[in-house]
C-alpha cells in the first residue's frame, strides 16, 4: 500500500516544481514574496527567483493596487480573502484571481488564469444583451452600472484602508485618520447598497444559484441577532430569539436566509424607538416560519401597500434618522421566492410590524458514520 504521506509530499513538490496550472507563492507578514513556485513563468511571466523578496502589488497593474491592499487586510482580519485583478504580462494584460489565506508566519497567495474564463464570461454577458435587449434593456442598464461603480468604490476602500493601517508609513496628522476611516465607511456603505441592487437584479431575474446544506436553523438565526444586538443595546432596545426544541436539521442556502433575516432585523430596529424586536422559529402546517416581531411606530395599510415594491419607502428615514432606499425589504422578498417561500407583513399604527417568513421543511438526510446511517443529531452529540 501506498504511503500517504509519500504522495502527499510529492504533490506538494509538483506544485512548487511548477507542475500545476496556479501560482503557490508564500508571503511574510509583511506580504513580502518569501517562496514562489516555478508555475510563476507561465501565469505571470517572469521567473518565480525575480518575485522573491517583492511585494505582491509589484505583479498587479496600478490601477489595482486597491484590490490587492484590502486584500491583504481583509486576509490579516478575517483569515482569507479572494478578488480579480489585471496584471501586465508580456503577452498583455491578463485577468487572475488572488486567493489569499493566513498562515503561522505570514500569508500563502493562490494566483489563477482566469482570462479564459473572463472572456467566457463576456461573450456570455454580450450574446445574452443581444437576444434580450428590449426586454432587459432596464435590468441589464442597472447591472452594468452597478458593476462599474463598484470597482471605483473597492479602490476607494482600499486606499482608505491603507491610510488607516499606515501601510506606506504614518499619515501624520490625527485629522487625516479620521478622514481615512469616514472614507473607508462610507465607502462600505456604498458597496453594500450597490451589492443589494446587484442581488435584487439576480433574484427579480431567478439568477440566483442556491448553495443548499444542512443547516441547524436556531445557530443560524442566533448569529444573526448577535451582529444586530450591539446596534440595539446602543439605541437601549432588546433583542430576543425564541426557538421551538428539537428543531431538525433543514436543506437551505444560509446565506441567503442570513441575508433575509439580516434585512427584516436591521429594518424592525430602525422603526422601533422603544421595547425592541423578538425573533420567533418554528413548524407551522408542515412549513419553517420565522417571525419578526417589534414594538416600533407601526405603519397604516397605505404605507404597508408600497413595502416590498423596488425603492418605494412607506416611510423615508427611521426614528433615529437612519435614512433607507427602499430595497431591503424588495430583495428580501425576491430571495424568499427564490428558496420557495413567502414573506408577508402585518402591522398597524403605533402597533409595532411582524413579518412572517416560511419555507419549505425540506430536512436534511441522516449522516453516515462508519458504514452507518446515524442521525445528524446523534452525530453532533458524539
Amino acid at each position: 500500500m501506498r504511503n500517504p504521506l509519500r504522495t502527499y509530499l510529492e504533490k506538494r513538490d509538483d506544485l512548487w516544481a511548477g507542475r500545476g496550472d496556479d501560482v503557490i507563492a508564500l508571503h511574510g507578514p509583511d506580504g513580502r514574496f518569501k517562496r514562489v513556485s516555478a508555475s510563476a513563468e507561465g501565469v505571470l511571466g517572469r521567473p518565480a527567483a525575480s518575485l522573491v523578496g517583492g511585494r505582491l502589488t509589484d505583479v498587479v497593474r496600478a490601477e489595482d493596487h486597491a484590490l490587492v491592499l484590502s486584500g491583504l487586510a481583509g486576509a490579516a482580519k478575517e483569515d482569507r480573502a479572494r478578488f480579480e485583478c489585471r496584471i501586465d504580462h508580456p503577452s498583455g494584460p491578463r485577468r487572475v484571481e488572488i486567493s489569499l489565506a493566513r498562515t503561522a508566519r505570514g500569508l500563502r497567495s493562490v494566483i489563477r488564469d482566469c482570462e479564459e474564463r473572463a472572456g467566457r464570461e463576456r461573450a456570455i454577458q454580450a450574446e445574452s444583451a443581444d437576444a434580450a435587449w428590449f426586454a432587459n434593456k432596464r435590468t441589464e442598464h442597472l447591472v452594468n452600472v452597478s458593476h462599474e461603480i463598484r470597482t471605483p468604490l473597492s479602490a476607494v476602500i482600499g486606499f482608505a484602508d491603507a491610510l488607516q493601517r499606515e501601510s506606506f508609513g504614518p499619515v501624520g496628522h490625527d485629522k487625516y485618520r479620521d478622514y481615512a476611516r469616514l472614507i473607508h465607511d462610507s465607502g462600505q456603505h456604498l458597496l453594500s447598497l450597490v451589492t443589494d441592487l446587484l442581488d435584487l437584479s439576480k433574484a427579480e431575474a431567478n439568477e440566483v444559484a442556491l448553495e443548499r446544506e444542512a443547516v441547524r436553523v436556531e445557530d443560524l438565526v442566533r448569529v444573526c441577532a448577535d451582529i444586530v444586538r450591539l446596534q440595539a443595546e446602543e439605541a437601549g432596545l432588546y433583542v430576543k430569539v425564541e426557538v421551538e426544541t428539537e428543531l431538525p436539521r433543514l436543506m437551505l442556502d444560509p446565506k441567503v436566509i442570513r441575508q433575509i433575516v439580516l434585512n427584516l432585523l436591521s429594518n424592525a430596529l430602525k422603526f422601533t424607538e422603544q421595547g425592541g424586536v423578538t425573533l420567533r422559529v418554528g413548524i407551522e402546517d408542515g412549513m419553517l416560519v420565522l417571525t419578526v416581531q417589534d414594538t416600533g411606530v407601526g405603519m397604516s395599510p397605505g404605507d404597508l401597500a408600497l413595502v416590498g415594491r423596488r425603492f418605494k419607502q412607506a416611510r423615508t428615514e427611521g426614528v433615529r434618522g437612519a435614512r433607507g432606499t427602499g430595497i431591503g425589504l424588495s430583495l428580501s422578498q425576491a430571495l424568499a421566492r427564490v428558496h420557495g417561500g413567502e414573506l408577508q407583513l402585518a402591522s398597524a399604527v403605533g402597533a409595532g410590524t411582524t413579518a412572517r417568513l416560511t419555507l419549505p421543511l425540506d430536512q436534511a438526510p441522516p449522516a453516515e458514520k462508519n458504514g452507518k446511517v446515524t442521525s445528524l443529531d446523534a452525530h453532533r452529540s458524539a
